[in-house]
């Protein structure tokens, strides 16, 4: 029995889940297919279905897998060396969509609607992001009003939602205003996109990952039972926080078999190149980068495991963890997939060569849940606010003493003044990043005696670390900068120079016919 008492899975489920996965991808998947018509194949929720991927982590009595956290981990991992948009289908649902409900939901409606979720036979997503504020929960707008008889009405709408014309189930966070007409706090329901009031808008055309729709909600006086809340009245920040948490730890995860692939197809090329130099791979410049960004790859595994691992173990995960998987995850992934492309010259460049999708697809992740400057600033106002808690991270990691030195050092930034603040916020990024690479340098650190390349990954990040601190400490105190009006009249001057270039191409029709409509 696991800690839950409710039954581990079989030893083999995971490893049978990676092989499915692996001939999947080779017999049945076409990632350029699924880009240029925009949709993932039909056979393919149900098939993954078949195969449990849509209950990873609902326990079993809910008719899940009922995995570990390291073992969904290794499966988000496989899934991104795959193909990103059906690592995000199975990434949402599972991350942003399930953990709400097992955690939060009343139990009869766990057992009416996780077996559901669990079997794939439905699909779910939440709706946070709003056209005014983004992902920014505390300032959400949509309202939620409670009626005499306990259930809520909800107004607003919600954009750029993964899965959001596609899923049964939304789990939606909206400002609750009780019955006596007083702010209650923002609070999660989970909604039946079926229900009288829920309309889905038109889906926006991205950059990457084409084949999973991002649309905008409308809810329009619509009506949810009193079971439908999510936890308690004025909980939602916790709801949303706990969804994001393990949906930063997916991205990181995801990330991570993204990198992989990468370099693995990036070291082929380069082993049957040959140059000027000679064979491309023996190149010490060649050798270099794809050494830099092993390290990389494997600082990102190690973080994500030690994740893991620490859920796995019912241990308590500082935030800033989470927020480092997110950053340093989407960040080092993105600097791999450049670099991979960039090695692999003008086979780089072609999409039917993987990697170059890849540099379309995954670009979204330094902006998913949480653009990285966004994060870093966020993480880093924290530490201003309560230096001490920065000091007591750090000291929780078994780091050399030179990497000790340099997390001191970081610490110590928390203690800086500024004189605006403009420069307030561009010291709070600072320190945010910062913070994240101490903790990376200082994770890689404790593993480094592991291998020969776990050594050099932690010297990689040790030195990744020195590099960003010197930079940052030459640059205090920021210089004054252009007010924002300079600015803005500065930009504004452009025009004179490139001229008035928006095109006026017709917009496309999806509406029916004016003549074919009912009167």
């Amino acid at each position: 029995m696991d800690s839950t008492g409710r039954g581990a899975p079989h030893p083999d489920a995971v490893s049978g889940l990676l092989d499915f996965l692996r001939e999947y991808s080779r017999e049945r998947l076409d990632s350029r297919r699924m880009d240029e018509r925009r949709s993932v194949p039909l056979p393919l929720v149900p098939d993954l279905a078949a195969a449990g991927l849509f209950g990873l982590r609902i326990p079993r009595e809910y008719q899940g897998l009922g995995l570990s956290h390291s073992d969904m981990a290794r499966v988000m991992t496989q899934l991104g060396a795959i193909d990103a948009n059906v690592f995000v289908l199975v990434g949402v649902h599972s991350t942003l969509g399930v953990p709400p409900v097992q955690n939060f939901a009343p139990e009869a409606v766990k057992r009416a609607v996780l077996p559901e979720l669990a079997q794939g036979r439905q699909l779910i997503t939440s709706a946070i992001s709003e056209p005014g504020q983004g992902s920014y929960v505390h300032a959400i707008a949509t309202r939620a009003a409670k009626q005499p008889d306990g259930s809520y009405v909800l107004n607003g709408e919600k954009q750029w939602i993964s899965l959001g014309a596609d899923a049964k189930y939304v789990n939606v966070f909206a400002r609750l205003t009780d019955e006596r007409g007083q702010d209650a706090g923002i609070t999660g329901f989970l909604v039946d996109s079926a229900n009288p009031g829920f309309q889905h808008g038109p889906e926006v055309f991205t950059l990457g990952l084409k084949a999973v729709p991002q649309n905008s909600l409308t809810f329009n006086e619509l009506r949810v039972p009193a079971e439908a809340l999510l936890g308690s009245e004025g909980q939602g920040l916790r709801v949303a926080k706990t969804a994001f948490a393990f949906g930063r730890l997916t991205i990181a995860a995801g990330s991570l078999g993204a990198m992989m692939r990468s370099l693995e197809l990036a070291h082929r090329f380069a082993c049957r190149r040959e140059v000027a130099t000679g064979n491309l791979a023996e190149n010490g410049r060649t050798q270099q980068i794809l050494a830099e960004c092993t390290a990389a790859t494997q600082a990102v595994e190690t973080l994500v495991d030690n994740i893991a691992a620490r859920l796995d173990g019912d241990e308590r995960v500082p935030e800033p963890l989470y927020f480092t998987a997110k950053v340093l995850g989407a960040e080092l992934m993105w600097h791999v997939v450049d670099r991979c492309v960039q090695l692999l010259g003008a086979r780089g460049y072609l999409d039917t060569n993987i990697v170059g999708q890849f540099f379309r697809d995954y670009r979204l992740f330094r902006i998913f849940e949480g653009a990285t400057d966004t994060l870093t600033v966020y993480l880093g106002t924290a530490f201003l606010a309560d230096p001490q808690k920065l000091v007591t991270l750090l000291d929780e990691f078994d780091a050399a003493p030179q990497v000790q030195e340099l997390a001191a050092a970081v610490a110590k930034l928390t203690t800086r003044a500024t004189a605006s603040t403009p420069q307030g916020h561009a010291l709070a990024n600072a320190l945010g990043e910062l913070s994240c690479w101490a903790i990376l340098a200082a994770l890689t650190s404790e593993v480094r005696h592991r291998s020969d390349m776990h050594s050099y990954t932690a010297s990689w990040c040790e030195q990744r670390l020195r590099e960003r601190l010197r930079a940052i400490e030459n640059d205090l105190p920021f210089g004054e900068m252009p007010t924002v009006d300079a600015i803005a009249r500065h930009i504004a001057a452009y025009e004179g120079k490139i001229g008035n270039v928006e095109q006026r191409r017709p917009g496309e029709e999806h509406g029916l016919d004016a003549l074919l409509r009912r009167g």
